[in-house]
């Protein structure tokens, strides 16, 4: 079963502020303790907040956590201008953490947010030294009957938002009135729809031709990769992860009983020893 926590636990444990990369403006949420630098990347759609229930756990097994914004996310700028790519998102977060000041992290990076991650390591492998992929894209083709139609990735209506918040998680009855509000107000905001239609075009071709798993392995980071998948995941099935496994051996794959998309929200502190018990790779 999984450990559901209110959407909102952990916001006492963290600082959030602005950030300008690229003349692109986001927002770092960064918890108020820990060690090991730990970079959090989000998916479509999402934001930074995700990954705040699990920081508490996180900051307990020895991490200082970072969450960013993608552009067109969260409450970083939106409309149009970025480059709404895996590769284009790898640039920008490539720029805070230049801006940061942090170099050879582990980034955990989850569905969209796995692919920007595989790309930031290829492209600037001086910024990372592991990676955690969670209902990875970018890795194994996404099934045609998987893809979501950009006008729902991009629906932030009341019932839009519930319908995509249940998908995400294996367990309804975490999703709540409170939550749905607040990513509908989010992703309703001015250039919201722009961008996230923009990230849903992606999704939904270039995506699966920008496969990362040939390059990563060619790289040598393949004993590097820890993948996380929820077993009950209906994004990104877990067949997925399996194939990805089985393409990057000396990876590992954990999977997580009882969570669909989302497992580090769904079970932070199951997440949390997956991550305690993760190899310690070289910088």
């Amino acid at each position: 079963m999984s450990d559901a926590r209110p959407f909102t636990s952990g916001r006492d444990q963290v600082i959030s502020y602005p950030v300008t990369a690229a003349g692109i403006r986001t927002r770092v949420v960064e918890s108020t303790g820990g060690g090991e630098p730990l970079v959090c990347l989000h998916g479509a759609g999402s934001r930074a907040d995700r990954f705040v229930p699990a920081i508490p756990s996180l900051v307990a097994a020895g991490y200082r956590v970072f969450a960013v914004d993608f552009p067109g996310h969260g409450l970083a700028d939106k409309g149009p201008g970025p480059d709404y790519t895996a590769a284009g998102f790898a640039a920008f977060i490539a720029g805070v953490l230049d801006e940061l000041g942090l170099s050879g992290v582990t980034v955990a990076g989850t569905s969209l947010g796995a692919h920007v991650a595989a790309h930031l390591a290829l492209d600037r492998p001086d910024l990372v030294s592991s990676l955690v992929l969670i209902g990875a894209i970018g890795l194994a083709p996404l099934p045609e009957e998987n893809m979501v139609p950009r006008e729902v990735l991009a629906d932030a209506s009341d019932a839009g938002v519930r319908r995509k918040l249940d998908l995400l998680v294996a367990d309804p009855a975490m999703v709540t009135d409170a939550w749905v509000r607040e990513e509908s107000m989010i992703n309703s905001s001015l250039g919201a729809r722009e961008s996230l239609t923009a990230v849903a075009d992606f999704l939904l071709g270039p995506c699966n031709d920008d496969l990362v798993v040939d390059a990563l392995q060619a790289a040598g980071l393949a004993e590097r990769v820890l993948l996380v998948w929820g077993e009950d995941d209906r994004w990104t099935p877990l067949a997925m992860g399996r194939a990805a496994h089985a393409a990057l051996p000396g990876s590992d794959l954990a999977v997580m009983t009882g969570c669909g998309h989302a497992p580090y929200f769904e079970d932070p502190d199951r997440f949390a020893e997956i991550m305690t018990g993760r190899r310690r790779f070289p910088a």
